[in-house]
């Protein structure tokens, strides 16, 4: 299934292809510290969803739930790539050795399990974040292999903005966009779904 963990699975593979074709090249302070980041950000959004998941039963939140865990697994090949030590010391859901990424885990929680509603808000303010962090993510390298998993995940996470955003409407509900623009939002969730994996430039990857 292309909606299911088999479409992304597939989607996997030619990612990490296309990574052992490329050449490690030195890694900035910057770029270290993204990867880093991002590795967090998407256990944040793994974890939360699954919670979400289990007291809503709201598809969404399963299916997306297992694309955030191969986005963790893509940012944890960056850090095997570049000798970087993991963040995570525990994959428990919940479970962050960041008090920042701790507390963001409790407060979207709270929040989300008030209603199926709240869970969604939930869903579209986490990607709001990563789409915001991706984006800085990609200014911030000129690394071939880094840009293709950011430029990857953020193919993602338009995904996941569209489906969440898409939840809401058909509740009368307009998510605004609370860290990126509104403009941008709209930009996303105007445009069609991305299924095909792309390059370090965006570009869909010819198969």
């Amino acid at each position: 299934g292309r909606g299911g963990g088999q479409g992304g699975g597939a989607c996997e593979g030619i990612v990490v292809e296309r990574l052992e074709s490329i050449p490690i090249q030195e890694l900035s302070d910057v770029e270290r510290a993204a990867i880093i980041h991002i590795r967090e950000d998407e256990k944040l959004a793994r974890d939360v969803y699954t919670v979400l998941f289990q007291v809503t039963k709201v598809p969404a939140f399963g299916n997306i739930m297992k694309a955030e865990q191969q986005h963790m697994n893509l940012t944890k090949l960056m850090l095997d790539r570049y000798g970087i030590k993991d963040p995570l010391t525990s994959d428990k859901i919940g479970d962050f050795p960041s008090a920042t990424f701790s507390s963001l885990f409790q407060t979207l929680v709270l929040f989300g399990i008030n209603s199926k509603v709240h869970a969604e808000l939930v869903g579209a303010f986490i990607e709001d974040l990563d789409i915001y962090d991706l984006n800085q993510a990609i200014k911030a390298t000129d690394n071939r292999d880094i840009n293709t998993v950011w430029q990857n995940l953020n193919r993602g996470s338009r995904n996941h903005m569209r489906a969440f955003y898409g939840l809401l409407k058909a509740q009368k509900i307009l998510y605004p966009g609370i860290i990126l623009p509104q403009s941008t939002i709209l930009a996303i969730v105007n445009s069609a779904h991305e299924t095909a994996p792309v390059d370090e430039n965006g570009k869909v990857l010819d198969r």
